[in-house]
């Protein structure tokens, strides 16, 4: 028989003598030349037979060609070969490159381009690394917190984990494999270690073990993990797994991520009006760190903690930061920050100075009331406090 007639035929051959598959298929899956051969070919003897498709939708993909598009040859010396990437770098490596390609073109590899996805990999694991980091006292089922009694910035982040969820969920949906890696990894690297988890450290490290404060930040952290290990669970199935393995578990958890459903965030962690509250202080935060990165450049400061910063905004926009006020230090990673209205038209000015005081030990700030308790003649007050409460809680 014809070749293409055989392979043609293979839906009925299979889909309809196994009890564990179904007729018609999901998804028929192979390269761009199969549109007049397999495509065509089973589309032609089911139609024939059957009357319609033996496919639900098809899914095709360009060729897999080196760094500058030329076809892969061994006489070219060009060929990369899968066990070794596998050896040097991991097989999620090798996953999250396909993962990573626009396949409706051909899909480039080279040593480079892996080398390029690894350091990727390594932004992706050392998030889920911090969050288990600082997940190793908690408990969800006696310290996790509701989500009404969070402080507002894990609010905000588990408002654009939900968001980002729908998005890499929508994007698994549509086959559109490049889109859920783009977003796992922007917000690997956008959202959480650009900005929440760098403002978290201060909390997460000097606040009591089991202050409300602390507690609110791991029951974002660990709502964040469970969404995060299973968005990343498709394509770095192996470090999924790992993660899933050591994060604190709920009751009825499986043992495995992959025996999860596809989460859903919880309605209370969207809060769009939230969100748009925190917009500009968002906007505002960059202009404060180009200051304090110009600040650093001409020596006025080493490290963001030595800086008092003054931020002087028009007067809306000053409104909009007010209640924001007392937190503009912790969200900045300063020692000190005050808010001006006066500035022109949406002008944001900001003025970098070496903060007063002595240097806390604990937490890094600079502060006048370092001293000031001859039981922690090093410490500042706060961090005073959070030890002595401390000592007592544990006798």
């Amino acid at each position: 028989m014809d070749v293409w007639f055989d392979s043609g035929s293979s839906h009925a051959a299979v889909l309809e003598t196994r009890p564990e598959l179904a007729w018609p298929a999901d998804l028929y899956l192979e390269g761009s030349d199969q549109h007049r051969g397999w495509f065509q070919s089973s589309l032609l003897t089911a139609v024939a037979t059957r009357g319609r498709a033996p496919y639900k939708a098809v899914l095709t993909h360009g060729f897999v060609v080196d760094g500058e598009g030329r076809k892969m040859s061994k006489s070219l010396g060009n060929v990369v070969e899968p066990e070794k990437v596998i050896a040097r770098f991991g097989a999620d490596i090798l996953r999250l490159w396909v993962a990573s390609a626009d396949y409706t073109g051909d899909v480039r590899v080279s040593p480079d381009i892996l080398k390029q996805l690894a350091e990727v990999y390594r932004k992706i694991r050392n998030t889920l690394r911090f969050l288990l980091g600082n997940l190793y006292d908690f408990d969800p089922a006696n310290d996790a917190v509701e989500v009404a009694g969070l402080l507002e910035i894990d609010r905000w982040a588990l408002h654009r984990t939900a968001e980002v969820l729908e998005r890499v969920g929508r994007a698994y949906e549509d086959h559109a494999y490049h889109l859920a890696y783009r977003g796992v990894h922007d917000f690997c690297v956008t959202d959480l270690s650009g900005f929440y988890l760098d403002v978290l450290k201060d909390r997460l490290y000097t606040a009591g073990p089991s202050s409300p404060e602390r507690r609110s930040a791991q029951t974002a952290l660990y709502g964040i993990a469970r969404v995060l290990t299973a968005a990343v669970a498709p394509i770095l199935p192996h470090t999924a797994e790992e993660v899933w393995g050591c994060l604190p578990r709920r009751a009825g958890d499986p043992a495995s991520v992959h025996l999860l459903l596809w989460p859903e965030a919880p309605a209370a962690w969207r809060d769009a009006a939230l969100a748009a509250r925190w917009e500009p202080l968002l906007e505002v935060r960059g202009e404060v760190l180009r200051a304090l990165e110009q600040a650093r450049q001409a020596g006025v400061i080493g490290g963001s903690t030595e800086a008092a910063v003054t931020l002087r905004v028009a007067p809306d926009l000053a409104a909009r930061l007010e209640p924001f006020r007392g937190q503009l230090a912790d969200l900045f990673i300063v020692s000190r920050a005050a808010l001006e209205a006066g500035a022109l038209g949406q002008a944001v000015e900001v003025a970098v100075t070496r903060a007063a005081g002595g240097k806390c030990p604990r937490c890094w700030k600079y502060c006048e009331t370092v001293g000031c308790d001859a039981r922690h003649p090093d410490l500042c007050g706060r961090c005073a406090e959070t030890v002595e409460a401390y000592f007592a809680s544990v006798g």
